[in-house]
């Protein structure tokens, strides 16, 4: 089963005819067609029928075509790495994560990675292990990476910080304890945002979930920070601090504890550079640590 004639299998299901995809391959379609029908004698099923003149995939096909996409994308990834080295260049990771992940620590760390050149894909917290999954990343950072069958390993924690103006009473404190800044108004992200979600849980455990008498909630954490700086109540983000705020750092319930926001790295353990992948992980915790004084290794 040649990487070439997967591809033949792909551009069959993408274009959805024999004729389309000879056009599209600039393959003559009798060749096409025999290069198909090999395919399926060397699997021993047909991955294709006709129905009412047209070709459709079959019930084999469907199960062999995440498969297919899978192997395709893999291959021209080795050849990308390879080619790379071969060249004397870094090879490239893409690596999946949110806008925060991406602003806060990958944008800074490529400019200064010494293993990788870091391409960087924009991903909702809830898609980020299907993108690694299916491939389109080699490396995934995410605060919920949910139930999966890629590795998993957590980075680093990052606290989610109250965050206050120059002028406000807190002003100077590192930290602030969870039962007294449930009676102060606060300012939040929505549920879309982990930080979010991380200080309800312990919230929770408390008093119940927030209550929409004393919270106003925005749609971006920069607001949340916006409407703080003006003196309209305590920011709870995990950004860092916008507009001359001071971050405290939230404690409790529990004695000891932090309301922290966990970054884990997610991978495929049989992905081809899982070497290069495990020393980007060590990097980007190593930069946090050096970077975010508040962080907390694994």
């Amino acid at each position: 089963m040649e990487i070439r004639t997967i591809r033949y299998f792909l551009t069959v299901v993408d274009t959805g005819s024999l004729s389309a995809a000879s056009r599209a391959l600039h393959v003559a379609q009798p060749s096409l067609s025999r290069q198909i029908r090999q395919l399926e004698t060397s699997l021993g099923c047909e991955l294709f029928v006709r129905h009412r003149g047209r070709l459709h995939i079959s019930p084999a096909g469907a199960r062999l075509l995440p498969v297919a996409r899978d192997l395709v994308t893999r291959h021209d990834q080795a050849v990308a790495m390879m080619r790379a080295l071969a060249e004397g260049r870094e090879p490239r990771l893409t690596v999946a994560c949110t806008v925060t992940t991406i602003n806060d620590v990958l944008a800074p760390l490529a400019a200064v990675s010494r293993h990788a050149v870091l391409n960087l894909m924009e991903v909702p917290t809830a898609a980020i292990a299907d993108t690694v999954s299916s491939g389109q990343a080699d490396l995934g950072f995410s605060s919920h990476p949910g139930a999966t069958d890629l590795e998993v390993g957590l980075v680093v924690r990052f606290p989610v910080f109250a965050q206050v103006p120059a002028e406000h009473p807190w002003a100077g404190r590192p930290t602030v304890p969870l039962t007294e800044l449930v009676r102060e108004p606060l300012i939040v992200p929505t549920l879309a945002y982990s930080a979010r979600r991380v200080f309800d849980d312990h919230l929770s455990r408390m008093s119940g979930p927030l209550g929409r008498q004393s919270v106003q909630e925005m749609d971006l954490p920069r607001a949340a920070q916006a409407l703080a700086a003006r003196g309209q109540g305590v920011a709870i983000v995990s950004d860092e601090p916008q507009f001359g705020l001071h971050p405290m750092v939230i404690t409790g319930p529990a004695p000891g504890e932090r309301v922290d926001l966990p970054l884990f790295a997610l991978w495929s353990a049989t992905h081809y550079a899982a070497e290069l992948i495990g020393q980007c992980v060590a990097e980007v915790r190593d930069f946090c640590v050096r970077t975010f004084p508040d962080a907390l290794p694994a």
